[in-house]
């Protein structure tokens, strides 16, 4: 007998739009200052002032800004980092040139040669293009977005913006320094930027406690041990006073160089808490939870425990990236080992960063060696990062596709609870903006990457751009007679939105086999309720 295979999809795809109401949860905005010919990523949201809620109608929904960089080439050495590829020995892979990046992907991405090979040359050519002295790759602008105002003219990394609308981040600056921090529109200058050794800093986010001003990065020197090479240390500005926090044990060895950052912080009465990395006496990046008790004058350094595996063996780093006000911090652990089939970047988060313990997250989202990115988390904490949804085996194969994702997050004596919407479920962001319609708006949008959520629930990210609508509602669906572009969005909640309201996309990668004339069960149970809904 012949064997036939066709794919579900179409017919999937279709009953679920007919079975589903015209609903969701999230409407999509998009940002392209330089067209959509150039990749464009979302990259922070403007806090939203206390009491603002986009969920009731009979609240005030702010107009916040979306942060929005324009990419032509890849990074190379990403700009946020302060090591390359985030290890601590980073830098002997940089000396190597585009073989050090093949062989940086070999042992920790695991793709086949040839995916690996062309990574690689990608990457050292964006590398290369800097090198040569072209800093205008990574152009970040602000809303309203005008592409002759961009906010600076050379490679540029916007962390956040602090709670009075000033953005956060580091900058080019020349020849002279591949990063530099800056708060608004100035580079920080204080006395560590004059110094003969310095090199480069970051500055990821700031917060007030009525008398002082706390500015968390990292500051990085030349390393005395090795040319061509520096390391960090974790560091926090109050007012324009630089406290650089000591690693732990840990000192330049050749080649292995320890670093530390400081990505973000909280005032919780008299403590202050700011979280990030810093390296212990392995030079291992190791995620911290760095505490002042006396106004920023002196810090204490304590790294996250209860990991799932072993930290020395298992974990090339870790760290964490955001905290809120209920003093929970989420960060992403990278794997030294391959679990279901993938070197995974595992999310994680800490309930209570006053003692800091390594919890997973839970849905069947997270599943397990699944690669994640952590983003931000609100005051409700509702966490918003990346995550693969696709689950083959990247090691000997091609990397997962992903999609940008929300989590709410219950934890016991936290002052605010996630809001009913989620009914604490962790959802895809492209199934939430899904309103069973393929001709909306909203179906030119496949979220794959979340960075940031304010306290009114609006999102920043970026999304693959299909003009015109992708064919199907599925999370997968083609883009025929067109190309994708990258384009940073803006997720606005819908008023009044219920969980009733949340559409899961269909996808579209299943196939059904038939033999001779006869139809598949599950084609013939679809078909029945085709005519069950005409009756």
């Amino acid at each position: 007998m012949s064997s036939k295979t066709f794919k579900l999809s179409a017919i999937a795809a279709t009953v679920f739009t007919a079975l589903s109401a015209n609903a969701a949860i999230y409407n999509v905005t998009q940002y392209a200052p330089e067209g959509t010919n150039v990749d464009t990523y979302g990259v922070a949201i403007q806090q939203s002032a206390s009491g603002e809620s986009c969920w009731d109608s009979g609240s005030t929904c702010p107009t916040s800004d979306v942060i929005a960089e324009t990419q032509k080439n890849p990074q190379g050495f990403n700009y946020r980092d302060e090591a390359p590829f985030f290890l601590r020995y980073g830098f002997d892979y940089l000396d190597d040139g585009q073989d050090g990046f093949e062989t940086y992907c070999y042992r920790f991405l695991g793709y086949t040669d040839s995916i690996c090979d062309d990574w690689a040359s990608e990457q050292w050519q964006g590398y290369t293009y800097e090198r040569a002295g072209n800093y205008d790759n990574v152009i970040a602008y602000s809303q309203p977005i005008d592409p002759s105002n961009p906010l600076f003219i050379e490679n540029t990394a916007v962390n956040a913006y602090n709670q009075d609308g000033t953005i956060i981040g580091n900058v080019r600056d020349g020849s002279t320094s591949r990063n530099r921090a800056f708060v608004g529109g100035s580079l920080l200058n204080d006395d560590v930027h004059t110094d003969s050794d310095f090199e480069a800093s970051h500055a990821w986010a700031q917060v007030s406690d009525g008398s002082k001003t706390y500015t968390v990065g990292s500051v990085s020197r030349n390393n005395s041990t090795r040319s061509n090479t520096t390391s960090s240390k974790a560091t926090i500005w109050v007012n324009n006073t630089a406290n650089e926090i000591n690693w732990v044990s840990a000192e330049a060895d050749g080649w292995v160089i320890p670093q530390g950052s400081a990505r973000d912080i909280v005032v919780d009465g008299s403590t202050i808490y700011a979280v990030g990395y810093n390296s212990n006496d392995e030079e291992r990046l190791i995620a911290s939870v760095f505490t002042s008790t006396d106004s920023g004058s002196t810090w204490s350094n304590r790294f996250v425990s209860n990991f799932r595996y072993d930290v020395e063996d298992d974990y090339a780093n870790s760290v964490l990236t955001s905290v809120n006000e209920n003093n929970v911090a989420i960060g992403t652990a990278k794997m030294n080992e391959a679990r279901n089939g993938a070197y995974a970047n595992t999310l994680f988060y800490v309930p209570n960063v006053a003692s800091p313990r390594y919890t997973e997250f839970s849905g069947s989202i997270f599943f397990s060696g699944a690669n994640g990115k952590a983003g931000a988390i609100n005051n409700f904490n509702e966490v918003v990062g990346t995550i693969d949804y696709e689950t083959h085996r990247e090691i000997n194969g091609n990397p997962r596709a992903q999609r940008g994702f929300i989590a709410p997050l219950s934890i016991s004596g936290s002052a605010n609870s996630p809001r009913d919407v989620f009914s604490n479920t962790a959802y895809y962001l492209d199934d939430l903006t899904n309103d069973g319609s393929a001709s909306s708006s909203n179906n030119q949008y496949r979220i794959f990457e979340a960075s940031d959520i304010n306290d009114a629930g609006i999102i920043s990210g970026t999304a693959y751009y299909c003009a015109g609508g992708y064919d199907t509602t599925a999370i997968d669906s083609p883009c025929s007679g067109q190309t994708e572009s990258v384009v940073a969005v803006q997720l606005t909640p819908i008023a009044d939105a219920t969980n009733a309201d949340i559409q899961t996309r269909p996808q579209t990668e299943v196939t059904v086999s038939r033999k001779g004339g006869s139809l598949n069960w599950m084609l013939l149970t679809i078909l029945g309720f085709i005519r069950f809904r005409k009756k």
